[in-house]
């Protein structure tokens, strides 16, 4: 795990993802922070509200850092994401070159919720991957906002 990454980016990302539901969005957030640990950005998945296929949360915050450090390298960095980023989203982080991804909810946890991009990691290759430090800190707080929003499905 990197060690900039603590306690308070993992609650304010699950934060995140939650208030995004609540205001009918999807369960994807994400940040971005620097080598110290400072907040670079957030984002989450506005693809609805944008109608913009690309609007995925990860992409949000990659364009944010970007436009708020004024480069488009993001070098040193590190994305946290609600959920695991897609393959769209793991090439913008290759191309913006950041370097570590905490992941809350993996692929097979997001597919649980109907959230199924499995096929879309067929078109990633191993050294795409390997060009960053991955961790998967999956727990019961980290599906909460996946919960909460099958539960506005249900009510709907």
């Amino acid at each position: 795990m990197p060690a900039q990454f603590n306690q308070s980016h993992r609650s304010a990302i699950i934060s995140l993802a939650e208030k995004n539901v609540a205001q009918a969005g999807l369960p994807f957030s994400a940040m971005i922070i620097d080598d110290k640990g400072e907040i670079l950005s957030t984002g989450v998945n506005q693809e609805s509200q944008f109608h913009d296929c690309t609007a995925h949360a990860e992409i949000q915050a990659i364009r944010a850092a970007t436009k708020k450090c004024r480069r488009l390298s993001l070098e040193g960095s590190t994305l946290i994401a609600s959920g695991e980023p897609c393959a769209l989203c793991y090439l913008a982080m290759h191309v913006a070159k950041i370097s570590g991804i905490v992941i809350l909810t993996d692929r097979h946890q997001a597919s649980a919720y109907g959230f199924n991009y499995l096929a879309s990691y067929d078109n990633i290759n191993a050294q795409l991957l390997d060009s960053f430090s991955i961790t998967y800190l999956q727990n019961s707080d980290a599906i909460r906002p996946f919960e909460q929003y099958r539960k506005t499905l249900n009510q709907g």
